[in-house]
């Protein structure tokens, strides 16, 4: 009977919680398609978690036929995180002609370990008993596993810049982007490259018999076990958002006749200069004479409804005639706001996050972030500067 250690029962833990994780992301992707990727590099890592208990147990004998099936499958994973990050996005899972090259290192890997699939059970029983330890198949594979691991963190990388692309949207739409700019998604992933990063570096070990090989793969197993837990509340958090995102990103190209699938643009836009001239006087004198950027919440959609000036025109002006997005012309005016309560002397007692919340954000590090950007000093460092010069 095979032993079982804290290990075995951290990838018994993987595959019990992969498998709930599984199944909530095909539900939510029976109405948010582009969580579909996400729930494919689920099913991989499980995959890849029993092909590793059966190795580390032995039970390997008993299944034979799952000797190595794991190893293409792995490559795959930076494709789906890539994928999943490009359907965020546009706010919709579709596959392109191009795609194809996607999967070519996983074609390509296939074919290096087709001739072990062909072997028979008894062959790879065989196959699994001489070359089953873990120096060995770092030592007969190694290009394989760099293979692999540079082909991985690629995608990550690619698809932290999909996310880059995604958090301008956001931007474009909302003046508070909190639990929308999917932060975590991205820090995950940053993740994801420092555990492939942690596997290379332990294949370096192993191939030239260096220590600490075997712990290092031990803690490649625990970090993945906590990308899945944090995966699975990440998806609980941002998924209800999504689909508001998308209705309102949609709004927008819609009444410029584009497709989603394609970024905002304005070079098709009838709006003159004199036109936009006018709604940008429109839109200031709106923002000085009600003050809708005191609401917390306030979105494009919210504005277009209040001025009666279209969403896309709105972020059209904003972008050309003032060279922002929607997030931070918001946040330019509550700056200036919070400058106004700062040097008012009857909110002396009021602290700066309070002030924050008063100018309308809804975060105190939003809040610092903004007031340094526009004034290039802490709320703090203005505040004295201020006395300095009054006094």
């Amino acid at each position: 009977m095979p032993e079982i250690t804290i290990w075995n029962l951290i990838l018994l833990a993987e595959i019990g919680f992969g498998f709930i994780l599984l199944l909530f992301l095909l539900k939510v992707s029976t109405k948010l398609n582009w969580y579909l990727p996400l729930a494919i590099y689920v099913l991989l890592v499980m995959i890849d978690c029993y092909a590793e208990f059966l190795l580390q147990t032995g039970y390997i004998v008993n299944t034979p036929h799952f000797l190595y099936v794991n190893e293409p499958l792995n490559i795959l994973v930076g494709p789906m995180i890539y994928l999943y990050a490009r359907s965020q996005e546009f706010q919709r899972f579709k596959l392109v002609k191009t795609d194809i090259l996607l999967i070519a290192p996983f074609i390509t890997s296939l074919l290096v370990y087709l001739p072990t699939y062909a072997m028979s059970a008894a062959d790879k029983i065989i196959e699994f008993q001489e070359f089953g330890e873990l120096e060995s198949d770092v030592e007969n594979f190694v290009w394989e596993w760099i293979f692999l691991v540079s082909i991985n963190i690629t995608f990550f990388s690619a698809a932290l810049q999909r996310f880059k692309n995604y958090n301008e949207k956001i931007k474009a739409l909302y003046s508070n982007i909190n639990k929308r700019d999917l932060h975590l998604t991205q820090i995950l992933i940053r993740l994801c490259i420092a555990i492939y990063s942690l596997e290379l570096f332990s294949v370096f070990l192993t191939y030239y018999e260096l220590p600490f090989n075997t712990e290092l793969y031990n803690i490649y197993d625990i970090f993945q076990l906590i990308v899945l837990v944090l995966i699975g509340y990440d998806a609980l958090t941002t998924y209800k958002h999504s689909a508001t995102i998308k209705q309102e990103w949609q709004k927008i190209h819609l009444e410029d006749g584009q497709n989603i699938t394609e970024p905002l643009k304005y070079a098709t836009s009838t709006l003159t200069r004199k036109q936009s001239a006018k709604l940008k006087e429109k839109i200031e004198e709106y923002m000085d004479e009600h003050e809708p950027y005191l609401q917390s919440q306030i979105r494009i959609k919210d504005l277009a409804d209040l001025t009666g000036i279209s969403s896309h025109q709105i972020s059209q002006v904003i972008n050309e005639s003032f060279n922002q997005n929607f997030y931070e012309f918001i946040n330019t005016y509550r700056v200036k706001k919070a400058i106004e309560l700062i040097q008012d002397p009857k909110n002396s007692s009021l602290t700066f996050s309070a002030i924050g919340f008063e100018a309308g954000f809804n975060s105190k590090t939003t809040f610092y972030e903004a007031f340094k950007k526009t004034t290039g000093t802490t709320p703090a460092q203005y505040k004295s500067k201020s006395k300095i010069s009054n006094s």
